[in-house]
């Protein structure tokens, strides 16, 4: 088995650095700031608003590849005063026309959003509407408007980890890096799906992220092995939106390969938890999450002060919103 330290320690080590997320926090509040003052745009913007893994606390540092540390991922939503009969992609040009206006030349319109490509920072820009408690998002190849909340999937998560101890968000960053290390060519399931499934199936207070993560794997396994079997999607609930399965655009096919590698590091995992020996215990740990998980627990951190710091806020390290809102703040909490 594994020490509560080296997997805190592990938590550190893939937690986004303090530059990245300073790079991030510029790059959203430039773009933000320029879209709150684009003549056209000016005239349809309401406000806008952090999301995405970034805001929830949820994202892990970037991965490297051959040596290339790849761009983080941060979500922004535009909240406009479109409406229901405005075309999807008529939406869609009148936001993108607004970022080829303030500069931005390395962008691609999405289904959904405008991707925005920059040296150090990938940013995906939402346009949306409300719709009562909720929004309404535009979709081109669907040719209407969907419904979506953002600041729900905010509010769940700050709910779940404080139900949890605590324990939510670094679970869901233990999950993530996992996958990272051995899905990474899978396109789903991945980010809120993740979150999602860790909050249905995590054990609530239980302290140790040893025990958290086998027994995340194994729960897992042990709900979703018929879906896997008859080579089905299962049904999860979407907590922003009642009604809505996260899993709707999952493949079965995507599933499957999902299912097997955690059905697979389930029974890994647990060998790890067994196992006594602190270097066969290591090799299974590093079969697990790969090799950065540490050797040996850090001498110089204390495990509360670490712990603590694991379940901050975004806000406040590095992603802080401008001292002063960028437009008239709604709903509470964002910028």
């Amino acid at each position: 088995m594994a020490t509560k330290q080296q997997f805190l320690d592990f938590l550190a080590d893939i937690e986004p650095s303090p530059t990245t997320k300073s790079t991030c926090s510029s790059a959203h509040n430039t773009l933000r700031t320029a879209l709150a003052e684009h003549e056209e745009f000016s005239e349809v913007h309401v406000e806008t608003f952090l999301s995405g893994s970034y805001k929830r606390d949820t994202a892990i540092r970037p991965q490297s590849i051959d040596g290339v540390l790849q761009r983080p991922d941060v979500d922004i939503i535009a909240v406009t005063n479109h409406t229901e009969e405005d075309e999807p992609q008529t939406v869609l040009d009148a936001l993108n026309k607004a970022l080829v206006d303030s500069g931005y030349k390395n962008l691609k319109v999405n289904r959904r959003s405008i991707a925005v490509t920059l040296a150090g920072v990938d940013m995906d820009v939402v346009p949306i509407i409300e719709d009562g408690d909720a929004y309404l998002i535009p979709d081109i190849e669907l040719k209407e408007w969907l419904t979506t909340n953002p600041p729900a999937h905010t509010e769940w998560t700050v709910s779940v980890n404080k139900q949890s101890g605590g324990n939510f968000k670094p679970l869901v960053k233990l999950f993530k890096w996992w996958r990272r290390v051995h899905l990474a060519d899978l396109r789903r399931p991945k980010g809120f799906i993740l979150e999602c499934l860790v909050a249905k199936h995590m054990k609530y207070g239980e302290t140790s992220y040893e025990k958290l993560f086998v027994e995340l794997l194994e729960a897992i396994r042990d709900t979703y092995g018929a879906y896997a079997l008859l080579y089905a999607v299962p049904n999860l609930e979407d907590p922003g939106v009642p009604g809505n399965n996260v899993f709707s655009n999952v493949t079965a096919d995507e599933f499957k390969t999902f299912y097997d590698k955690v059905k697979e590091h389930a029974a890994l995992a647990r060998r790890a938890t067994a196992e006594t020996d602190d270097a066969e215990a290591l090799e299974l740990w590093r079969q697990v999450f790969g090799s950065r998980f540490p050797a040996a627990a850090s001498a110089s951190k204390s495990a509360s002060g670490l712990g603590a710091s694991l379940i901050k806020p975004a806000v406040g390290v590095g992603l802080t919103f401008p001292a002063h809102a960028v437009v008239p703040n709604k709903p509470a909490g964002f910028a």
